[in-house]
């Protein structure tokens, strides 16, 4: 990131510990863990993440389990699927031989596990690549909820990195990245809404100044 963004990636961190809310570090991680990534693959990253997801589940519960889905996902005959590498893999033979546009998800909702919540519910439910032939991998996603204050910007974060590291294995530039929010709240659980005002604008005037 340009110093700028780094300075308010900073501000919106400093809100959220202040306020007893989880840093935008542990958010994004939700997504990507991008400190286990050594630039050796899919397999070895799944293979480090797998074991430290399991001593944290023993510890915090199910919360932030978006990756786990992602490269862990239970199959029919009860064995694991890892749908990062499984499109890694088509995006791969996109590029080599017949171009397809149109079959690249990851799924992150599991009417099994999360229809019958009424909280704690995942609120990431999908995420499409797109890649353009002889151009960028674009990323779409859908949120069937969004907590715009603690979780928006450690999202993005996630989410580019995530974008970040398919495109690289699969050998496609980064495009764009769209989030669409189904539904979404600027809360107020331990601020006002002046708080946040005041901290847009704490940003602006920090992106101002970099920019002078």
């Amino acid at each position: 990131m340009e110093p700028d963004e780094e300075a308010v990636v900073s501000l919106v961190d400093d809100f959220l510990r202040c306020h007893d809310k989880q840093p935008i570090v542990t958010v994004a991680n939700t997504i990507f863990p991008s400190s286990l990534d050594r630039g050796d693959g899919i397999d070895r990253l799944r293979e480090r993440y797998l074991p430290i997801y399991q001593r944290r589940m023993c510890r915090q519960g199910e919360w932030g389990r978006y990756f786990e889905r992602m490269v862990n996902w239970k199959d029919r005959e009860g064995g694991h699927r890892d749908q990062i590498a499984e499109n890694i893999r088509m995006l791969k033979d996109a590029r080599d031989g017949r171009f397809y546009e149109n079959r690249y998800e990851i799924i992150i909702s599991d009417p099994v596990r999360d229809m019958r919540k009424a909280t704690n519910r995942q609120c990431l439910s999908m995420i499409e690549l797109k890649p353009e032939r002889d151009g960028p991998l674009h990323m779409l996603v859908v949120y069937r909820n969004h907590y715009y204050v603690q979780k928006t910007l450690g999202n993005l974060l996630g989410l580019g990195r995530l974008l970040g590291f398919i495109a690289r294995e699969s050998g496609f530039e980064v495009g764009t990245l769209t989030v669409n929010s189904t539904a979404a709240r600027i809360e107020t659980d331990g601020w006002s809404k002046a708080d946040v005002t005041a901290l847009i604008d704490d940003c602006s005037a920090r992106l101002l100044r970099q920019a002078a």
